[in-house]
């Protein structure tokens, strides 16, 4: 005589799956969302530094004000500062935010002089030269983020998927 045992798949488990595959999904949504605004500030830099060769006017630009920003974790504080630089072209007034240059407070100082290269027909697209390592360097780091945050991305999306499915 031949037995034959069938496994039943309980209620239970089908639900638990389900929960926990549409938390990985709104995980993975987190991730995705996080992903695409550090994959705008990437290109948003990418494109100011591609257009650096159509810079070719300059003009003296002043530190005038900074933008203080509180930073901590678990067991310290410390503020950070970026400088808003102004410039003049044709008499008027333009300004730049470098928030990518962010260093502790006194780095800077109110007045600080510094190169400011725009596009002569476009003057408020520009690139202070002594920060444009930092600026290409932020790229960077932005870019690395984007690839980082993909991968978790689909990590999670396949675990979501693999978990609904109960395929895990």
């Amino acid at each position: 005589m031949k037995i034959i045992i069938f496994k039943e798949e309980n209620q239970m488990d089908t639900s638990f799956n389900l929960a926990m595959g549409g938390i990985f999904l709104v995980i993975a949504l987190i991730f995705a969302g996080v992903a695409f605004a550090v994959f705008s500030k990437f290109k948003k830099l990418g494109k100011l530094l591609n257009r650096a060769h159509l810079m070719t006017a300059k003009a003296e630009g002043t530190i005038s004000e900074l933008v203080t920003v509180r930073r901590r974790n678990r067991t310290f504080r410390w503020t950070n500062q970026y400088p808003i630089v102004s410039y003049q072209v044709n008499g008027k007034s333009y300004t730049t935010a470098l928030t990518f240059a962010e260093a502790r407070k006194g780095k800077y100082r109110l007045g600080g002089n510094y190169t400011v290269y725009y596009i002569p027909n476009e003057p408020d697209c520009c690139i202070v030269d002594e920060f444009r390592s930092k600026m290409q360097s932020s790229r960077t780091m932005n870019l690395v983020g984007v690839v980082i945050l993909a991968i978790l991305t689909f990590n999670m999306l396949f675990g979501a998927l693999t978990t609904m499915l109960g395929l895990a």
